[in-house]
């Protein structure tokens, strides 16, 4: 068997959570006299996922009927969960699930690995956002030169005596306008 490829089923740290929980829950079922493997795939994750998980077994040429290969294969999806790397990343909005699937697919093609997002809205980085992975962090908002502009022209203008900006009140009117040279 190859790697087990689990990003059309969750993103963050919580839906892989949530995900392993309902696939622990199945795999204590299997033994029983009157298990469904499709009754209870669509039970816990939904008619979508069950076909998806369907697949997911028959590109990795489990036997659906066998429950001893459907087990194992249960178990090596927790160890695969388990051991996926973590990347905090800190961000100004409430990433949708459209965005979590385009960041997820660009760090499959770019770095060549499945993570879990660990997600934290901060909405003071104004734009862009701060990453953590494998003990390395990177400020990629623009938070720090805003801060930098801000006390720049705002502090420093006061402290220097120079007039403050203020908004202009008066309005453009048609008699000031000129088009061209």
């Amino acid at each position: 068997m190859e790697e087990i490829s689990l990003s059309d089923f969750f993103h963050t740290k919580p839906q892989a959570t949530d995900f392993s929980i309902h696939l622990a829950t199945i795999s204590e079922d299997i033994y029983h006299t009157d298990f469904n493997l499709e009754k209870a795939l669509i039970e816990h994750f939904g008619i979508k996922k069950k076909d998806q998980f369907i697949s997911l077994l028959r590109n990795n040429k489990i036997n659906i009927y066998s429950n001893s290969e459907l087990k194992t294969f249960f178990d090596k999806i927790q160890a695969t969960i388990s051991n996926l790397p973590l990347l905090s990343l800190a961000i100004a909005f409430e990433p949708s699930e459209e965005t979590l699937k385009a960041l997820s697919e660009w760090l499959i093609l770019n770095i060549h690995k499945e993570v879990l997002f660990d997600i934290t809205v901060d909405t003071k980085l104004i734009a862009g956002a701060t990453i953590s992975f494998n003990g390395k962090y990177a400020e990629c908002s623009i938070k720090p030169k805003f801060d930098q502009i801000f006390h720049d022209v705002l502090i420093n203008r006061s402290k220097s005596g120079e007039k403050s900006i203020s908004p202009q009140t008066d309005h453009q009117s048609v008699e000031h306008i000129t088009i061209g040279r």
